[in-house]
C-alpha cells in the first residue's frame, strides 16, 4: 500500500553559507522519501505570516525551521512536528510538545579555534570576539576556547558593549566600532591569537587590524567561523575560518522530522551535531622567524628565570644578538628580554607569597633575585603595596 505523501515545509534562508548547507543536507534526506512533498522558503522576507497561514490552511505535516516569524506559533500551537535548526529561536521558543532543536556542536568549534592556534606555535594571548548580546552559541564557543587555550598566554574578551545588537533571527546586524577595536587590539600582547565568534566579525577584526597597522598573521592571528567564502577570500589575507557541519545539520534535521511524523521523537529537546573543521587560510599561516625567536626564549626564561639568569644567558641560550632579541621583544611584547624575566620572576613571588608561609626575606632568593632590597623596591612599584600587605589582602580574601 502507497503511503500518504507528507507535506515538508523547509524554512531555510540560503543568504549565507550555513542556510545554503543546510538546505543541501534536507533536500539529500529528502531525495531517499519518495513520499515527501518538500516545500523550501528560503528568503526570510517570504517567510512572513500570509505565508505561513496559505501553507497551514492547505496542511503541513513537518516543518524544519531556521527563519521566525510570529506565526510560527500557530504551527507549534497545531503540535505539527517541527525541527528548529536555529540557536537564537531554540531560545526564544523552548521546550515545546513536538519540537526539537538540532543544533551545531559549538564547544567542539571553540576547541577546534584554539587547537589551531597550540599548532601554530606559542601567543602571548588568547582573544575571543563574542556576537552579543550574551548569545548562547558565542557564550559556549568563548568558554571552550578559553578552556583548551595555552594555559601560558592571557585571555581577553572584547567588551559587548562595543557592538550594535543583533535581532532575534540573526540578521547580520553586528557592527563593531572600528575606533575602539583598532585601540583593544592595539593593547594586547602579541602575538595575539584571536577567535571571532562568526565570520561578520572576523572581517571587521581584520579591518580593525589594518587600522591599528597591525600585521596579520605574525602580530594578529585570526580565526573567524562559518566559513563564509565572501567575507573570507574578500579580506586581506584571507581570514581562517571554521566550518561547521552545516550539510550533517540539514540532514540530520530532516531525519529527525521523518522519525517525529512516524510518532518516533528523540528522547533529547537538542540534538547537537559534530564534525567542524578548520579552513585554514593566510591569516593564520605559520608563525614567522621573528614570532618563532620570541617564544624559544620566553620557553627559555620560564624554566630557568629563577636560577638568576640575565638577557646574557638567553641571548647565549638561542645564539642571537642581543640588538635583535630586543627588538623582535618589543615589537612583539612590548617589554624588553630583562622586563619578561622580572616579570616570571615577580609571578613567582606572588604565588609563594599566597600559598606558602616562607619568610619574606627568603622567597626573593628561592625566585631568582640576589638583593632582598631590590626585590622589596620593585614589588612595590609594580603592585602597590609591600609584600607583606600583598600576603594579608591576598589571605584576607581567600578567607
Amino acid at each position: 500500500m502507497k503511503s500518504k505523501q507528507k507535506k515538508v515545509l523547509a524554512a531555510i534562508p540560503t543568504n549565507g553559507p550555513d542556510g545554503r548547507l543546510r538546505v543541501a543536507g534536507v533536500m539529500r534526506y529528502a531525495s531517499t522519501r519518495t513520499n515527501w512533498d518538500l516545500r523550501i522558503v528560503s528568503s526570510r522576507t517570504a517567510f512572513n505570516d500570509a505565508e505561513v497561514a496559505a501553507l497551514l490552511e492547505e496542511g503541513i505535516d513537518g516543518c524544519i525551521l531556521a527563519a521566525y516569524t510570529p506565526s510560527v506559533e500557530d504551527i507549534l500551537a497545531q503540535h505539527i512536528p517541527t525541527v528548529l535548526t536555529l540557536e537564537n529561536m531554540h531560545e526564544r521558543i523552548g521546550k515545546r510538545e513536538n519540537c526539537v532543536s538540532v543544533l551545531m556542536d559549538n564547544h567542539e568549534i571553540g576547541r577546534l579555534a584554539a587547537g589551531h592556534f597550540k599548532s601554530l606555535g606559542r601567543f602571548a594571548a588568547y582573544v575571543f570576539i563574542p556576537a552579543p548580546p550574551k548569545i548562547p552559541w558565542s557564550l559556549e564557543r568563548k568558554a571552550a576556547f578559553f578552556a583548551a587555550a595555552d594555559g601560558r598566554a592571557m585571555q581577553y574578551e572584547y567588551p559587548e558593549s562595543d557592538f550594535e545588537m543583533v535581532n532575534m533571527t540573526g540578521e547580520s546586524g553586528i557592527q563593531l566600532r572600528m575606533d575602539d577595536l583598532a585601540a583593544f587590539l592595539k593593547r594586547l600582547p602579541r602575538p595575539a591569537a584571536v577567535f571571532a565568534a562568526n565570520d561578520i566579525l572576523s572581517s571587521q577584526v581584520a579591518r580593525a587590524c589594518h587600522k591599528a597597522q597591525l600585521k596579520m598573521p605574525s602580530e594578529v592571528s585570526l580565526v573567524g567561523c562559518d566559513n563564509d567564502d565572501i567575507l573570507c577570500k574578500s579580506s586581506q589575507p584571507a581570514l581562517t575560518s571554521i566550518l561547521p557541519a552545516f550539510e550533517a545539520a540539514g540532514f540530520a534535521a530532516a531525519r529527525t522530522l521523518d522519525r517525529m511524523m512516524r510518532g518516533r521523537r528523540p528522547a533529547e529537546d537538542v540534538v547537537r551535531i559534530p564534525g567542524a573543521e578548520v579552513v585554514a587560510r593566510a591569516s593564520t599561516e605559520n608563525i614567522p622567524p621573528a614570532v618563532a625567536v620570541v617564544n624559544a626564549a620566553m620557553e627559555y626564561i620560564e624554566r630557568h628565570a629563577l636560577d638568576g639568569i640575565s638577557t646574557s644567558n638567553v641571548i647565549s641560550h638561542l645564539r642571537v644578538s642581543r640588538s635583535l632579541l630586543d627588538l623582535r621583544f618589543r615589537q612583539l611584547r612590548h617589554e624588553s628580554v630583562m622586563d619578561a624575566i622580572l616579570t616570571t620572576r615577580l609571578a613567582a613571588v606572588r604565588h609563594m607569597l599566597e600559598t606558602t608561609d616562607r619568610k619574606i626575606q627568603n622567597i626573593g632568593a628561592a625566585c631568582g633575585f640576589r638583593s632582598a632590597d631590590y626585590l622589596k623596591r620593585l614589588f612595590k612599584s609594580q603592585f602597590g603595596m609591600s609584600m607583606r600587605k600583598w600576603r594579608q589582602a591576598r589571605r584576607s580574601t581567600r578567607a
